[in-house]
């Protein structure tokens, strides 16, 4: 018995140092940001989508953006560069985070960030078109308007950087405008191309994948069509 659970032990060791390895990919974005919208829905929404990516990074949401905080006593007061509704569903977001785990809370994300533009800014319209065990979708929506959500968006101003817009995308805690726009362009790309990436077995599908588009592209294109684009070029 003692055995079994040492050997467990070693292997959630094994796991916690595993995932201390893998990159870290940091997001600070504001709810109505479109630009923010748009990383998450399209080029994270792809790595997402991969059924192996968290092999490949750790990554973390950090909704407050360029959102300015106030202490008024015991509480923070927030002002949001696209008004109340966002400061709302900065909360929001920061409460589900902390209440789902992991994985649900990156698929959350982009959910939410879809119902936001599907029900016109309505933060819980969104909310309830993610979240479907009502208790769960009410205990988020108590967080957001009490002080355990004033906290926790509290704990999200201060981590965020200094930054001059967003999205503002980190890799391993550095921002650099050539990362960021890789990774806004093809997250998985960009992870793959990392030298502790390239070689795992997702990224080799994905370097096939590549190829195989590459050359189907060029295979449909006849001699003739290639003229004739030519020619009109």
């Amino acid at each position: 018995m003692f055995k079994k659970i040492f050997l467990i032990s070693l292997i959630c060791l094994s796991s916690i140092f595993c995932n201390q390895d893998l990159p870290q990919i940091d997001l600070y974005f504001e709810t109505l940001c479109p630009g923010c919208q748009e990383f998450i829905t399209t080029s994270f929404q792809d790595f997402l989508n991969n059924p192996n990516h968290s092999d490949l990074a750790k990554v973390n949401f950090h909704p407050y953006g360029n959102a300015i905080e106030v202490k008024k006593g015991d509480q923070y007061e927030f002002t949001c560069q696209h008004g109340e509704i966002e400061c709302y569903g900065n909360t929001v977001e920061v409460c589900a985070l902390n209440k789902l785990s992991y994985e649900d809370g990156l698929k959350y994300i982009i959910c939410m960030e879809n119902g936001i533009k599907t029900y016109n800014k309505n933060i819980k319209k969104a909310l309830l078109s993610c979240i479907e065990d009502s208790d769960l979708a009410q205990n988020i929506l108590t967080c957001a308007e009490n002080e355990e959500g004033n906290n926790l968006q509290h704990q999200v101003a201060q981590r965020t950087p200094k930054h001059d817009y967003v999205p503002w995308l980190t890799y391993n805690g550095v921002h650099s405008e050539n990362d960021e726009d890789d990774l806004m362009n093809d997250m998985l790309g960009f992870l793959c191309a990392l030298e502790v990436n390239k070689n795992k077995e997702v990224c080799l599908n994905y370097k096939r994948l590549l190829k195989q588009k590459d050359y189907e592209y060029c295979e449909n294109v006849t001699f003739n069509d290639y003229l004739n684009l030519k020619f009109l070029s």
